[in-house]
Order: C-alpha cells, then structure tokens, then sequence
C-alpha cells in the first residue's frame, strides 16, 4: 500500500524533473497516488522528514507556502515538518497541512497469531488478550471493486481507534439488507480473498470472515454451502482469521449443523436477538461462539454479565466467547447507547467477561466512516475494552 500526499483539496503530490533536469517539480495534479508521488515518512521526534522515494529528494514547504525539494541529505528549517495522526505541516505556513494518504497512525504493530487458552485468547507469553473489533460489513465489497486502496480510509480510522479485528461479511443480497450485493459466483470472489486478507493482517487487523449472510437469495442450496465452506476453509486457513459460519442464522438461510470442522479457529456462526428472545450460540460450539445480545436499556447492560455466565457456567462453554453484535452504539445507535459514558460502562462489562467485542455502530455496517460523534463513543468505548 502506497504512502502519499494530497492537499487539502484531495489533488496528489508528485515529484518530477523538470524538462531540462535542472531541478525537480512538485506536481499537485495528480489524481492518485502514483510512483513519482509514493514516500516514507521519518520520525525524528520533534520533527518528520519526507521522502519522494522516486526522486530521491525531499519535500521542503518554503516560508510563502510554496511546495519544494531538496537533496535528501539537505534537510533544514524548512524540511522539517510536523505530524498529528494524518496531518503534515510547517509551523505558521499557508497552504498547510497536507493530508497523508495510504499510511496507517500509529505505526502498525506485529500482528500476533490468534492462541486459544481455555476461555480466552492469549498472547504469546500466555497473557489474557481481549480482541477489540468494529463492524466492517462491506469491506470485502469494497475491496472487490477498488482494490486495496479503496480501504485505506477505514484501516486508518481502525488504526488510529486502536481496533485490531474486522467482521466482514462475505455474502449479502440487497433485496434483505438495501446495502450490498455480494456472491462467490462473482468473478475473482475466490481469487482476491487471500490477499483481502493480506492486506487486512499486514496493516495489523484480524478478519472475522462471516461466510453466510443472506444465504437464503444467493446460495440456498446446502450442498452449495457446505462446498463453499471448504472453500472459504482453503482460502483462508494459514492466515490470522477467524472463520465464522455466519449471521444470526435464523433469519440468514444456513443451518450452523451443516459445517464440518474447518481445521482453523471456527465458529459455527451467531442467532438472533430480538427483544428478550435471544438466543444462545448453537451448539455442539466450534474452537469459539459468537453472541447476539439484547439491546434495550438497561436490560442489557445486565446482561453483559449474566448471559456469558449462562453460557459458560450452564451450557458449557469452554473455549472464547466473542460479543460481535451488541447494541448499536453512538449516532442512530440503540436507546441509551448514543453517549460515550453507557458505551465504556459496556465494553468495560464485556471486556471482563468475554474474549472480544465488535463495536457495531449505523457508518461501518454501511461501508462509510464514523462521523465525528460516533468517533467519540468508539474511543469511549475501546477505553472500557482495556482489560
């Protein structure tokens, strides 16, 4: 994935002799980030220097704002820039800040292959790790269509939230959801899946790849399914997933008694919760279980504690149990759930007594970015999720 430079006004950067190679141009023209704009960004703490990789030179933004270069060895006053997250600038100078495009803030960590220890996962060390996720429903859609790139936004903004897994969602009609269309009889669907994922764990996301969704418009066939499982099972086994058969299975056209053993970390998919008729994970489990809880104020916040309990204690459950759709929270969330304070009173909850969580919020279930209030409950919210 390219590191690059736009303004503000969404134009790339770009780095070119010009005619007479006397010296180079920056280009703010461009529509993409191409190979003459692609750069590495240096931390030297008080400061960053900016590489044109191609070119060999870096950027200087002069006294008047105009956009300039140097030898990459000469970096002074006006070389060095400062950074906030996705914001580059010189201190009092018009025209700035710059916009990085395709780098992740802060810097990605090594992701850690997924450890089951009883009830939880764990660290290599054996440490107690609680999986924090957000909802990223169409990202595989979005990927098929625009590539890696079409990404970048969201893997920032997981990034820079500190979520490090995504549940996406590997099927859909549009006639049940009004969102998304998506099949494995589309061209490429078996071919891209890898590096969809390579592209997810290398910017340091686990993928809760849910297989079924809308089964019931575009694969009703069971023999189809269980063909597709072994498939997706193919795919995606040696890469850091966790398979899930699928959505609330009642209403998604797949029956969890269909899947066969994967030989990766499994689960045989989540139920539905309507009310106070929700309904425990299927048994016999997979290596984890996926729950649906109830959503209404304040009976839900009980029970953050009480139905992991009748999980665990009462059906046996002995492997992790991961709550990955829980009330909607901030803007058009659930009742109560639209403030920062009752989102990390909640998380806070899961985080004692689950594996993991998926904060489900109105924007990634729909394939945009949080707006500015939802951003606020999502830190809240991962804040409670620090076990």
């Amino acid at each position: 994935m390219a590191t690059g430079l736009r303004l503000a006004s969404g134009q790339a950067l770009c780095v070119e002799p010009d005619e007479a190679a006397y010296h180079y141009q920056v280009f703010t023209d461009h529509q993409t980030i191409d190979r003459c704009g692609e750069v590495r960004i240096a931390d030297h703490g008080a400061y960053v220097v900016v590489l044109f990789v191609q070119a060999n030179r870096v950027l200087s933004i002069q006294p008047d704002g105009r956009l300039e270069t140097r030898a990459a060895n000469a970096v002074g006053p006006w070389e060095q820039l400062h950074r906030n997250g996705t914001s580059l600038w010189q201190n009092g100078i018009p025209g700035t800040p710059l916009m990085i495009d395709g780098v992740i803030a802060p810097p990605v960590p090594d992701l850690q292959p997924l450890r089951i220890s009883g009830r939880d996962f764990v660290t290599e060390s054996g440490a107690r790790r609680v999986l924090k996720g957000c909802d990223a429903f169409m990202a595989y859609r979005l990927f098929l269509d625009g590539g890696a790139a079409a990404l970048v936004p969201f893997v920032e903004e997981s990034r820079s939230l500190a979520f490090d897994l995504w549940r996406v969602f590997l099927m859909g009609s549009k006639r049940q959801n009004q969102v998304m269309d998506l099949a494995p009889s589309e061209a490429g669907y078996y071919d891209r899946l890898r590096p969809f994922v390579a592209t997810l764990n290398a910017n340091g996301l686990t993928l809760l790849a849910t297989v079924f969704v809308d089964a019931q418009d575009v694969m009703p066939n069971v023999s189809a399914r269980q063909a597709h499982w072994r498939e997706m099972a193919s795919q995606l086994r040696g890469t850091v997933t966790l398979l899930s058969a699928g959505n609330e299975w009642r209403k998604n056209g797949f029956d969890p008694g269909e899947m066969s053993d994967p030989g990766m970390i499994w689960s045989r998919g989540s139920d539905l919760s309507v009310g106070d008729n929700e309904h425990a994970p299927y048994r016999p489990y997979g290596s984890f279980a996926e729950y649906h809880p109830r959503r209404d104020l304040w009976a839900s916040l009980m029970d953050t504690v009480a139905s992991p309990v009748f999980i665990y204690e009462t059906n046996g459950l002995q492997a992790p149990l991961i709550i990955d759709e829980p009330p909607k929270m901030g803007t058009n969330g659930s009742g109560g759930f639209e403030q920062p304070a009752m989102a990390r009173r909640y998380a806070q909850h899961l985080s004692a007594e689950c594996a993991g969580a998926v904060f489900h919020n109105y924007f990634n279930q729909r394939g945009l970015l949080m707006d500015g209030h939802t951003r606020m409950v999502a830190e809240a919210w991962q804040a409670g999720m620090t076990p």
